[in-house]
Parts: C-alpha cells; structure tokens; sequence
C-alpha cells in the first residue's frame, strides 16, 4: 500500500549525471525501501486475525444483530454478546532483514543486515454499516549495519474514507469488497533530523480490493490502487504510483497463519523522464504469540526494471520481526 535512485534527467550534461549520483546516494534505497515496506505491512494487517472474532454467526444472525444494535444498543443473542466496535490501534514494530543488495544498485551488489523499529497509531470509526475513517500515522527507523550512510527515518500518515461489503467475513477479518479514497503524506529524513528532508511526497489515492473464500481456512483477493502526486519533493522525485496486486493468506493453525503476495507497479515520474516498472514477491509466515504479540519470518525479492538501465536493480530480502500491538 510504498522510488528508486538520483532521478535524473536524461537531458543533464555528464558533470552534472555523476554529481546528482552522489548526492543522492541516501535517497536512492530510502524511498523504494519504504514504499515496499508499506505494501507488505498493508498485507499483513489485511490478514491478521483477532481471536475474538474466531466465532461462526450466519449472515443471517449478524443482520440480527446488526439491526438490534441499531435500535437498542449492544445485546446477547443466543449467547453471543455483541460488542463495542474497536476504533483506535497502537502498535510497536521491531525487526530485522538481511538484503543482498542495500544500495538497489544495478550493480555491483553489496549485501548488508538492515533494521527497521516502528511505531504506528490509527483511529478507523465506524460511520455506517458499510462505511469507516481510517487515519493512520506511523514513524520508523531504518538503520544499516555496515553502509549507514543509507540509514533514514519515515513518517507517513493518512485520512479518507472506507467502504466495505462483507465486512471481516473472510479468513484473515478479510471483507469481500474493500473501495477506499484518501489522502496520503509520506517524509523521509536523515536519521533524528526532521528539517532535513530527503523526500516527501503529497498522494491523493483511491483502490479497490475483491476477496473470496476458497475454504474455511484459506482467502485470496485481487487488489488495485492509484496514488496522484499533488506535491512534493525534491522536484526529480515525485512521482505517481499505480499498482495491481493478488494475495492469499492460508489460516494454518488457530495460531499460525501464512501469507503471500505478489505486487506490480508502474511508477511515472512527474518531472523527469523516467518510468520505472517494479515487482515485489513476499512469503510470510506469522504466529499468534499472545492476543496482542505477532512473531514474523519472511521472504521477498523486489525486481525493477526502468526505461533509464542505471535505474535497474533487484534485491533478496529475508527477515523477521515483531509487531506489539493493542485494538479497543
């Protein structure tokens, strides 16, 4: 839900190709980093599963209970007690990665141990049976063992709009159909050091996400998004951002829950001629330590093709992390 390195014109003299280059050698890795960061959370909160909602009611029995909500306020039918609706999270996120390649370079490829500490609040109050808020603000640190001039940190925050049919009826709390519209800030920075911005962007972003349930343990859904650049900066680096995506997450176990995804992403470049085509694959396996503490190992590879062949790369990640979070 998510580019690449000194964004440079073709049309810049030789002088000034080696000097961009240099400059933005922090930015190169920073903004795909984050960007793929994003779409593979995104995947995960998608199919985390709340235990307290591991209980069968009909369609039929949650209309029941719907409409009694409505009319009365929370009540207990046939032993089931309808709660409060959730609507505030708070997370802590801490993991680590080992990359095959830390600058996404085109090459030569150096290898490096990254980690990532995060910390995420979002606010999603129900507005109609079908309709929620979500806005969301997160900030995160990425740090690099060996190359730390590549270290940066990540602010990012969004406000809009959700609309859902078949709200959580698939396995993962995955709804059936998903439609959003919102706005979308991304920052990064040089590490603690808010004023030097090495990259924003200002998205306005609409998508849809269609899931089904293939049986009662396994979901799969197809997905697409379109982020509109109104802002941003430096200059070379807006972008806008166009992606389809499919997904299937696969309930093992009451605990054990496994998840893939594979991302397709065309990013055009507003001010610079450059468009970049970029893949991501990513395995996942989570398990439910407590109610509120998710253990993670993962594996992805991100492969981008541009039409500027400096801009190529590709890059093997495996990793693992945890993530501490509480919904009320």
């Amino acid at each position: 839900m998510f580019l690449n390195k000194s964004f440079i014109t073709l049309s810049l003299t030789a002088w000034g190709v080696l000097a961009g280059a240099n400059s933005t050698m922090a930015q190169s890795p920073a903004v795909d980093r984050a960007v793929t960061d994003l779409t593979i959370r995104e995947a995960l909160r998608t199919t985390k599963r709340d235990a307290r909602d591991q209980r069968t009611v009909s369609p039929a029995t949650q209309e029941e209970i719907n409409l009694l909500d409505r009319e009365f306020g929370q009540q207990s039918i046939s032993g089931l007690v309808r709660q409060k609706p959730q609507q505030f999270l708070m997370a802590l996120e801490a993991g680590g990665f080992f990359t095959s390649n830390a600058a996404l370079a085109p090459g030569p490829e150096t290898s490096d141990w990254v980690g990532r500490t995060g910390l995420r609040g979002a606010w999603f109050p129900k507005l109609t049976d079908h309709v929620n808020l979500l806005a969301m603000a997160n900030y995160s640190l990425w740090r690099y063992a060996d190359q730390q001039q590549l270290d940066f940190d990540d602010f990012g925050s969004q406000i809009g709009l959700q609309y859902h049919q078949g709200r959580g009826e698939l396995m993962g709390g995955l709804s059936r159909l998903n439609v959003w519209a919102q706005y979308r800030y991304q920052r990064l920075t040089s590490p603690w050091n808010w004023g030097n911005r090495l990259y924003e962007n200002h998205f306005l972003e609409t998508g849809l996400r269609k899931g089904w349930l293939l049986s009662p343990t396994v979901s799969v859904w197809l997905g697409g998004n379109a982020a509109v650049s109104v802002g941003g900066g430096p200059s070379a680096f807006r972008r806008h951002e166009f992606s389809t995506q499919a997904g299937a997450a696969w309930q093992i176990t009451p605990k054990l829950a496994f998840t893939s995804l594979y991302r397709f992403a065309w990013f055009d470049y507003v001010q610079v001629s450059r468009n970049d085509l970029n893949h991501l694959l990513f395995l996942g396996l989570g398990y439910q330590v407590t109610s509120n503490l998710t253990a993670q190992v993962y594996v992805s590879g991100i492969f981008n093709h541009s039409d500027v062949n400096a801009f190529d790369y590709k890059a093997l990640n495996t990793g693992m992390g945890l993530v501490l979070s509480h919904v009320w």
